[in-house]
């Protein structure tokens, strides 16, 4: 009964939350929160958008299976890449918004450089495709761990999470993810650091010991290779990144917002990176998709339950409401961005992609492949993304880059499944189709 009182709590005061913003909201709250978000706002936004349910348990997996090498190369390249993107990038995202006025989606500023409207809708069609992705990662990985603990059935839980995530959304659209973002970072945080700090203390081995575990099976270089493409290129792969720059009060507020919101993401990474260590060495037999229940299960005392819910619940909505709402503002501004009623068809179609996300969710219960093929999706936009930031404004190169990145996707999800390394192949794609060129286009506004 206190486990669900706990949930009680909790999400009646993120429903609250986003209630009370909604009331006298602006067309402009509702799509891009008004546009004056300041650093704090877009550091717990980004975060808590990167750090959910589905991330406590694949870097935890990954780490049971290739022990410390299955997240040091994420680490070290998401601090290269959110580093370049964060202090080049986000300034140059947010002046390019502000000369460019009433940005919405990531397709926009690809438009404002290349003057060329299909590379808008190219730009929204996968960026769509991949945001969906990962909705369905926060939706299966929640109600998955939810399940295992016999809290809810799976889908009560996947139908209860979906739920509340479609309420406060359509309250208050990005102006609610942002607000509610900043009060789940602050709840993620604290109660992992508290979570992880007593599996720790209820685990026999020191920290020396737990780094020295024999991984499950040596990770390969081109798997490294990977990793480290997908920690250092993904961020530029978002939607969400984009609307945050969008939503940035100015070009400081999103550097500086970008950029700290590493140091939480690496705590975070590294705190899950022990857990999975002392799962392989209580237990070396172990599914590596369930590294993280069975640690949560054996070696956290039952009196934490209550604590181990609410942080699943904030995590999984965390990042669910981050992914809706990129695909519901991205679908409806993308093939009617002059319809007068922006924000009702934004409002009909987050029901529409929640109810298609939690359908699919019902069979697709794969955590690490979703995360494969969703990470790999990232890539195949990241190179383009670049190349437009840097004021690249060939429209065939943007065209091919990005066509090149998606076949060659297909092709090695056929040839090798979803396994890291298909990330390299998704690159060199990307990188190919650079080669070509059109006619040179003239920068949309100079």
């Amino acid at each position: 009964m206190t486990i669900y009182i706990f949930i009680g709590i909790y999400v009646i005061m993120i429903i609250g939350l986003s209630y009370f913003y909604s009331k006298n909201g602006s067309e402009e709250d509702y799509l891009i929160s008004g546009r004056d978000r300041n650093e704090f706002n877009i550091l717990a936004s980004k975060f808590a958008g990167a750090v959910g349910v589905s991330t406590f348990i694949t870097y935890t997996s990954y780490t049971y299976k290739f022990g410390p090498w299955g997240v040091m190369p994420l680490i070290l390249g998401a601090v290269v890449g959110y580093s370049i993107f964060a202090f080049w990038a986000a300034p140059k995202i947010k002046q390019f918004s502000t000369i460019g006025k009433q940005f919405y989606t990531q397709g926009d500023l690809v438009r404002f450089i290349t003057n060329n409207n299909n590379t808008r809708l190219l730009t929204n069609s996968i960026t769509i495709c991949i945001q969906f992705f990962w909705i369905l990662l926060s939706l299966v990985g929640g109600a998955k761990v939810i399940a295992y603990f016999d809290l809810l059935s799976y889908e009560t839980a996947l139908i209860f999470t979906a739920s509340i995530v479609l309420l406060y959304i359509l309250f208050s659209g990005f102006k609610a993810v942002i607000i509610t973002d900043v009060f789940q970072s602050l709840i993620i945080l604290i109660l992992l650091v508290i979570i992880v700090y007593n599996v720790l203390l209820n685990d026999n081995f020191s920290i020396p010991d737990l780094i020295a575990a024999q991984p499950l099976e040596p990770i390969k270089t081109k798997d490294i290779i990977g990793l480290m493409l997908y920690g250092g290129l993904s961020v530029f792969g978002l939607a969400d990144r984009y609307q945050l720059c969008y939503a940035a009060k100015d070009a400081k507020a999103a550097k500086r917002g970008m950029s700290l919101a590493l140091i939480p993401i690496i705590i975070v990474v590294l705190l899950l990176m022990f857990v999975g260590l002392s799962a392989l060495k209580q237990n070396n037999t172990l599914d590596y998709d369930n590294a993280f229940i069975y640690a949560m299960q054996n070696l956290l005392s039952p009196s934490f339950y209550p604590v181990l819910l609410v942080l699943f619940f904030a995590g999984l909505m965390s990042s669910a409401d981050t992914n809706i709402f990129a695909v519901a503002s991205h679908a409806s501004l993308s093939f009617a961005p002059n319809a007068p009623n922006k924000v009702q068809n934004t409002r009909w179609i987050t029901v529409i992609a929640v109810l298609l996300a939690t359908g699919i969710a019902f069979f697709w219960r794969s955590i690490v492949d979703i995360t494969i093929v969703g990470a790999a999706m990232r890539i195949t936009i990241a190179i383009p993304m670049i190349y437009i930031i840097s004021r690249g404004n060939n429209t065939g190169r943007f065209i091919a880059s990005t066509l090149g990145g998606v076949l060659a996707l297909g092709i090695g999800l056929i040839l090798f499944g979803a396994v890291p390394s298909i990330v390299i192949l998704v690159l060199l794609g990307s990188i190919l189709g650079c080669f070509y060129k059109s006619k040179n286009d003239t920068l949309f506004w100079g």
